[in-house]
């Protein structure tokens, strides 16, 4: 009988077992020094001594010892069983440790400067392939980076220092006092490592208070469920006794939930008492009924009409303790109503639970008013925590956020972050608040929020071990499933899941599973989906690699024979081929799945697979065919990446230039210059890019290239156009719309290059004045969409919003913007996006001044500023310092002033004008006004570079608003008589008022 994929996986790889560890390296400071002096006996009397203290300590927090060298030792924490807490656990027994060895006296005699005894110690988490070892590698063999990242941080830690990386700590660093942030560069590690030096034990219990430590995030959406709480405490206050439970996942939100029913409540005739129950360590029985008498002795114990319960109660044995509390919380709901929370009921200990079952009856029968709240996880992670049980309470089921509310909730905790970036947080969460907050930290660590999300950040060691310990929890066959489902991907096709598992949507696994917020059913009839992205991650970060491998063969040897088209697949087969390392299937189908994605204007989509494809083909024996497919390949990337390129789009065509000049094929070399050119172009780069251009026009002509000769008059004409160098652009675009309108019927890329050609001769027109003849292209340029949501129409829109700005259009700029930024969303293109976001912003400023414009388009820049592109980023620089001048905000807006200038340097002069008026307003606020008029003159002579009407004409409405001289006038008729002339409707009502 063969086994099938699900069941082959669940076996441990040959070369050990990929587990998810928090490891702690601990070493005693100065011990070489100490060897020198310390008679042998009495060195080894005290390394026995340290032996005794590791072996005592560390077992007691929950860590295994893996090996003691010496006087150092390495714990881990995790193994058998990952939990929670390990990070925690790990650094209260460094604590621990390095209190407990400051108390050892060493024998014999010591030197007068002798300081007594100390660790150093560094925590670090991480994935570890765990082998058995022997007397020369300790208890485990443990391989990967992690163990040497955690050695490293105890050599950076100084005497009687604890350094633990925020990677291990995450949230739980608030139950302990420690140092700031600061990032430690480490010995054979790339990149800095965030860290934390512990100093002691902070007075929290629970991740609650750790979260009210670092600041709660906003309270999101629950309305529902607090309708149903504040219905409840109604009903107690009228005379009932009940009991509600609230069961959630872990991070679901129980706490928040009920912290801000208790604030509600607090406001209402009834005595609240709380509680907690926690699985650290060995918690004393009856904890959360304890913790509410030791509340009610620190503010109820010198009251003269305290009940004679309360003193009963306090001074009782422990074995009368739970009688004793039964009878003081009935007596207290005899005279008042009470509210008895207990927070985390998962971990109640048995006194404790019994204790809650005996109030609740004892209540209802006596008709006491008293509500019993409890939070807890699922009943299914309930049954393996002996006595867990809320059976009898009402149950209030609290789901993860819906997207509208996850979405809420993301914007507020990072207000200023791109689009694109929530979207991923959003994603990876899946309406987990606590995922959600960790991830939004970690975006807002990354540059401000802006310096992109890193899959990296998804994966934290103390979330994966959050994560990891509910996958441990489970029955071992719906953990073997939950890893072949992690292996499959984000989206599980139940055909695929049930050919290689045998379990389809409605078997009993699968719908525990379900019902645990692992996997739920996709909108997409006949697929799962993972509840929350980074739940995949983590489950298959820490399956093992040739498990993984394995299972990805099989997977694609099942897609491969479920028959239908193939080009429907391509994307799925290049992403297992890839993880089997069949190399060649993986180009052959990532080229594909970027071809596809690329015809449907799916360009995020298809510059991920083509960069799959390119990767794939570096595992590819070397030679001219490879290298003429990787510059084919590279080329379509390029044309991906028109609408959203950065920098490393830019490193991969400037690659494939270096590989076609080694082949020394003219026609090569001259594609490979032209996409070069235009994504410089897309980035802003408008003088390198035109040397490319022209390079470009001389290779062809001399190798004859006819199509791509055909192309480059509309990539010339946007160049020179991108320059300012209107005279030159416009013959250039005009015959690219001529030889493009001819081959329009022929293919849909033409269509799309005719359309933009005309988009770059519209704005052209619009900013030399012509505004009806720009309307009238922009109009001809969109036709061919009508709102289909392609890249290029949300490009046409944004040069139609910022040609209607000039005009002083500003409620139809802004409508134009608008679909410029929620197309340019759709496709992921963010260059169109944030411009759509600037242009709205600055129409929103001239329309009705509003005050979140100046922010709006802040943002907007620094969404960009990421990818290393500049195009038209004059435009947002010279709005911004529009609107920091007219603030008064002086400092600010030279800043921006500088910027717009700056891009001169790359021929962006669009922003210039707007920039130098800016600069002159400021000059005339403090009285400088020859400063003023130097200005002003620069202004009209960047209008007159781009023979640009209306920026004449607002540079004269400038002049006379300022009156430097008597000749404001004579400037106020000019821009009123131009306003009129080229129906500048907006500036036109500005003028009327001077």
């Amino acid at each position: 009988m063969t086994e099938s994929p699900a069941s082959t996986a669940a076996s441990p790889d040959a070369v050990g077992q990929r587990r998810l560890l928090t490891l702690l390296f601990v070493d005693l400071s100065g011990s070489t020094a100490m060897a020198e002096w310390m008679e042998a006996e009495h060195y080894a009397a005290m390394l026995a001594g340290l032996r005794t203290l590791y072996e005592r300590i560390v077992p007691h927090h929950g860590g295994v010892i893996a090996r003691i060298q010496g006087d150092g030792m390495l714990a881990v924490f995790g193994h058998p069983d990952v939990r929670e807490d390990d990070g925690r656990r790990a650094t209260e027994a460094a604590l621990e440790l390095h209190a407990a060895v400051r108390d050892i006296v060493p024998p014999g005699p010591k030197p007068a400067d002798f300081a007594g005894l100390a660790l150093h110690s560094g925590i670090h988490a991480g994935i570890v392939l765990v082998n058995e070892g022997d007397q020369m590698r300790g208890r485990f063999e443990l391989l990967g980076n992690a163990p040497n990242i955690a050695a490293r941080l105890s050599e950076a830690a100084r005497r009687d220092e604890i350094i633990a990386s925020e990677e291990s700590l995450g949230l739980q660093s608030q139950f302990f006092q420690t140092g700031p942030r600061f990032s430690l560069q480490l010995r054979g590690r790339a990149t800095p490592l965030a860290a934390y030096r512990v100093h002691g034990r902070a007075p929290v219990g629970r991740r609650f208070e750790a979260s009210m430590r670092r600041g709660l995030a906003p309270f999101v959406g629950r309305r529902g469920e607090l309708a149903a709480l504040d219905a409840a405490l109604a009903r107690t206050l009228a005379g009932r006794s009940q009991w509600l439970g609230i069961r959630a996942g872990a991070g679901v939100g129980k706490t928040r939930l009920t912290e801000e029913f208790l604030r509600r409540a607090a406001d209402q005739a009834i005595q609240i008492h709380r509680g907690y129950c926690e699985s650290y360590l060995s918690a004393e029985p009856l904890q959360p009924f304890l913790q509410m008498l030791r509340a009610m002795d620190a503010h109820d114990g010198d009251l003269a009409d305290a009940p004679p319960e309360l003193f009963a109660a306090q001074q009782c044995a422990p074995a009368q303790r739970a009688d004793a509390l039964l009878a003081l919380l009935l007596a207290l709901a005899r005279r008042t109503p009470q509210l008895v929370c207990i927070d985390d009921l998962q971990w109640a200990d048995d006194a404790s639970l019994r204790l809650l079952h005996r109030l609740r009856a004892a209540a209802r029968a006596q008709g006491l008013p008293l509500l019993l709240l409890t939070a807890s996880r699922p009943a299914t992670s309930l049954a393996v925590l002996p006595g867990a049980n809320d059976g009898d309470a009402d149950i209030i089921e609290l789901p993860p956020l819906s997207e509208t509310e996850a979405a809420r909730a993301v914007q507020q905790l990072l207000p200023q972050t791109d689009p694109f970036i929530a979207a991923e947080v959003q994603r990876h969460a899946g309406g987990n608040p606590l995922f959600i907050e960790e991830l939004c930290h970690a975006a807002a660590d990354s540059a401000g929020g802006h310096g992109g999300f890193a899959a990296g950040q998804s994966s934290a060691a103390w979330l994966a071990a959050l994560v990891e310990s509910r996958v441990g929890r489970l029955p071992p066959t719906q953990a073997r499933l939950v890893r072949l489902a992690a292996v499959i991907g984000n989206v599980i096709p139940v055909w695929l899941l049930e050919a290689l598992s045998g379990c389809g949507e409605r078997h009993p696994d699968v719908q525990a599973l379900a019902a645990q917020d692992f996997i739920f059913p996709d909108q997409r009839p006949g697929h799962l989906r993972f509840k929350h992205g980074i739940t995949r991650d983590v489950v298959y970060e820490a399956t093992g690699l040739h498990e993984r491998q394995a299972l990805h063969r099989h997977i694609s040897a099942a897609l491969s024979a479920h028959g239908g088209a193939e080009d429907q697949l391509h994307e799925q087969l290049a992403y297992h081929d890839a993880a089997a390392n069949d190399w060649l299937a993986a180009a052959r189908h990532a080229e594909s799945a970027g071809d596809q994605a690329l015809a449907v204007s799916a360009l995020d989509r298809a510059k991920k697979q083509f960069r799959a494809a390119l990767a794939a083909l570096e595992f590819q024996p070397d030679g001219d065919a490879r290298q003429r497919r990787w510059i084919a390949i590279a080329q379509r990337l390029g044309m991906a990446c028109v609408f959203d390129a950065s920098q490393d789009d830019l490193r991969v065509l400037k690659h494939a230039a270096s590989l076609a000049h080694a082949t020394a094929d003219p026609g090569l070399i001259a594609r490979t210059e032209y996409w070069l050119a235009y994504v410089g172009y897309a980035l802003g780069e408008t003088r390198d890019s035109l040397r490319h251009a022209q390079a470009a026009v001389d290779i062809a002509q001399r190798c004859g290239d006819h199509a791509l000769l055909a192309q480059l008059p509309g990539t010339v004409g946007q160049l020179q156009a991108a320059a300012a160098d209107y005279a030159s652009a416009l013959p250039m675009l005009d015959l690219a719309i001529e030889r493009q309108r001819a081959r329009a019927s022929k293919s849909a890329v033409n269509r799309i290059g005719l359309s933009f050609s005309l988009c770059c001769r519209a704005y052209v027109l619009g900013d030399q004045g012509y505004f009806a003849q720009a309307h009238e292209i922009f109009a001809e340029a969109l036709a061919p969409f009508d709102g289909s949501g392609h890249a290029v129409e949300a490009s046409i829109q944004g040069w139609r919003a910022a040609v209607l700005l000039w005009q002083g259009r500003w409620a139809e700029a802004r409508e134009a913007a608008a679909v410029a930024h929620r197309v340019g969303a759709q496709v992921r293109s963010m260059f169109t996006c944030a411009m759509g976001q600037a242009a709205g912003a600055y129409g929103a400023w001239m329309q009705e001044a509003d005050p979140a414009a100046r922010q709006h388009i802040l943002d907007a820049t620094a969404w960009l500023a990421p990818r290393g592109g500049g195009l038209y980023s004059s435009f947002n620089h010279g709005w911004l310092a529009d609107i920091l001048s007219t603030q008064g905000d002086a400092g600010a807006a030279r800043h921006h002033v500088a910027l717009a200038l700056k891009r001169g340097r790359q021929h962006d002069w669009i922003g210039g004008a707007m920039a130098y008026r800016a600069a002159a307003r400021l000059a005339a606020g403090v009285g400088d006004d020859a400063r003023a008029k130097r200005y002003l003159g620069l202004a009209r002579g960047a209008g007159e570079q781009r023979n640009s009407a209306h920026e004449a004409a607002v540079t004269a409405l400038l002049e006379a608003e300022l009156q430097l001289d008597r000749h404001w006038r004579a400037a106020l008729d000019f821009a009123r008589a131009e306003f009129t002339r080229l129906d500048m409707t907006g500036f036109a009502e500005r003028a009327s008022g001077l």
